[in-house]
């Protein structure tokens, strides 16, 4: 059965779908202790079989349509990067949760802002949704300093939401509305 498949680029980047050649290099840059460390749902360590259910996932979410997960990728040589992601797509109420992480190596460069500024476009655009979410803990201000680039707005402060590595951590609650993109 031939996998379903999505690319969009952007001036420096391809953002494209997962397939089972990425697991190797997933497991790497997903497996940066410190991509763990401040994301929610990125485990530590990350393993091989980690990786293959991160693929398999979003192979599934894009059958589905509840969730697009982009590798970012350098077009030339092709090279994995990152992540971007809609997650939790809801058709009903037009909606959906954006989420990006990117190797140590390719920080501070634009590339997490690039990437997900095309997947907001293609969110909003090309699937139609209303309204996206986006959520980071607190002591992660870079989340931050990227969704307020993108045009989004703090909605709210979670106190305690998410437990890592045995702490509770607060998490920022972000939006951005098709309306705010509109206007700005």
């Amino acid at each position: 059965m031939d996998r379903p498949s999505l690319e969009l680029r952007t001036r420096r980047l391809v953002l494209r779908s997962f397939t089972n050649a990425d697991a190797a290099a997933l497991q790497v840059i997903a497996g940066e202790r410190r991509i763990a460390d401040t994301t929610i749902s990125v485990p530590h360590p990350f393993t091989m079989a980690d990786a293959i259910r991160w693929i398999e996932k979003a192979q599934r979410g894009l059958i589905d349509g509840t969730q697009y997960g982009f590798a970012i990728a350098l077009p030339t040589p092709a090279r994995l990067i990152g992540y971007a992601a809609l997650h939790e797509v809801d058709r009903e109420h037009a909606g959906a949760e954006v989420s990006f992480w990117i190797g140590a190596e390719f920080e501070g460069q634009g590339f997490v802002t690039e990437a997900a500024a095309r997947v907001i476009s293609f969110a909003f655009d090309e699937i139609g949704l209303n309204r996206l979410c986006a959520f980071h803990m607190v002591r992660n201000p870079g989340s931050g300093r990227v969704l307020e680039k993108l045009g989004f707005r703090q909605e709210g402060y979670l106190r305690h939401r998410v437990r890592k590595w045995g702490t509770f951590e607060d998490v920022l609650a972000w939006s951005l509305l098709r309306g705010d993109r509109e206007a700005g």
